[in-house]
């Protein structure tokens, strides 16, 4: 019999900005979303999917309920997908 681990791997508290893609810097400016810190944590990636799906077009109503919500990024990367695909 072998130990293994039977609970998943806790999920990442910090990801590369998608604004400024980890540099910290755009152009010579710094990143307005990570302010130079080149990760973001869960609140704002929330806070920039959820902003940047507004910015598409994705429905107000639903966008709001999430807002609500709190999802994790994963469902807030398939919601902007659909979203995009049914623009």
């Amino acid at each position: 019999m072998t130990n293994s681990l039977t609970t998943p791997e806790p999920a990442n508290t910090h990801w590369d900005c998608p604004e400024c893609g980890g540099t910290g810097t755009l152009s010579p400016e710094i990143c307005p979303v990570c302010l130079g810190a080149k990760y973001i944590d869960l609140a704002t990636i929330t806070n920039w999917m959820l902003d940047f799906m507004e910015s598409r077009g994705c429905n107000q109503a639903e966008i709001d309920r999430l807002r609500t919500e709190s999802p994790d990024p994963l469902t807030l990367t398939f919601c902007l997908e659909l979203c995009i695909a049914l623009k």
